[in-house]
């Protein structure tokens, strides 16, 4: 009997240490759950501040000025959209000129049927000035004269002919780089969204004249390129007023309507036959630019 009571007296004892061991370990989790609640509650109160902080509208009465100056900086690709003729021989320069023709069908590689193509894009820079002036609350003019760096690269499915890239140093695979230097003249219209605290959206509708400062010393021994053109415009962009000015990032598509092909046949630039393939070849331009102002 005294035993029974001994064996029950145990495991009371050991039901109880754990009862108390469990209790001491929920109360250390329960510690812990509070001081991490408590954490919880002191980021939220941080991060609730700050978003209050950061929610303060800046330059309110910027966008109220009718006159307001700034510059900016940007990157761009530049593009062409290139047509070409099925025979080069239907070229219109062609007429009239039996000698060009003559001394194609002496070429090794001779063909009338072959198609270009842009073979890569590269990088640019783009840099300027900016002239804002408000029409009404909504609607802004704007002028953005300014340089533009870059160059494109044509690949000829056709060897070209080596008295040409011997002299020029181009590539006997067909590859001719054209590098450009514009000067852009661009003026069009921005209509704005409202306002949301520091941000507002609009939307870029305009025109711009471009004209070519690159010499194009290589690229004139293979094909004859005007060096000015017409483009319409457009872009979306962001502005966002910060504490001290308006930064605004804005991409911007320029769509050139000008025919760049020149078909002259200059006695004093000769250019081989297959230079005359082209039968239009226009400008893409893709910007994204920054502004500060």
């Amino acid at each position: 009997m005294r035993l029974h009571i001994y064996k029950a007296f145990l495991v009371c004892s050991v039901l109880i240490t754990g009862d108390i061991y469990s209790l001491k370990t929920s109360w250390m989790n329960l510690v812990k759950l509070k001081y991490f609640i408590i954490s919880l509650v002191f980021a939220a109160v941080t991060f609730n501040a700050y978003g209050q902080q950061r929610r303060v509208d800046n330059l309110t009465y910027f966008d109220d000025r009718p006159l307001h100056f700034g510059f900016y900086l940007g990157l761009n690709t530049m593009d062409y959209r290139i047509t070409n003729y099925n025979n080069v021989f239907e070229n219109p320069v062609f007429i009239g000129n039996n000698d060009l023709e003559t001394n194609a069908n002496l070429l090794k590689d001779y063909k009338k049927s072959f198609t270009t193509e842009v073979y890569q894009i590269l990088p640019g820079f783009t840099v300027g000035g900016v002239i804002n002036y408000r029409l009404t609350r909504d609607f802004d003019l704007r002028f953005t004269p300014g340089m533009s760096l870059g160059s494109r690269s044509f690949k000829y499915f056709i060897k070209i002919d080596p008295k040409v890239y011997d002299k020029s140093g181009i590539d006997e695979n067909t590859y001719l780089t054209t590098p450009s230097a514009y000067v852009d003249i661009p003026v069009g219209i921005r209509y704005k969204g409202f306002r949301h605290h520091n941000a507002r959206p609009y939307i870029y509708l305009g025109a711009a004249y471009r004209q070519d400062l690159e010499n194009k010393r290589i690229t004139e021994s293979v094909v004859h390129l005007k060096k000015n053109g017409g483009y319409a415009e457009i872009g979306l962009g962001i502005d966002s007023y910060l504490e001290y000015f308006r930064f605004t990032a804005e991409f911007r598509f320029s769509y050139g309507f000008s025919n760049l092909i020149r078909h002259d046949s200059d006695p004093d630039k000769p250019i081989p036959y297959y230079g005359y393939i082209f039968k239009e070849l226009n400008s893409n331009i893709f910007t994204l630019i920054f502004y500060f102002e």
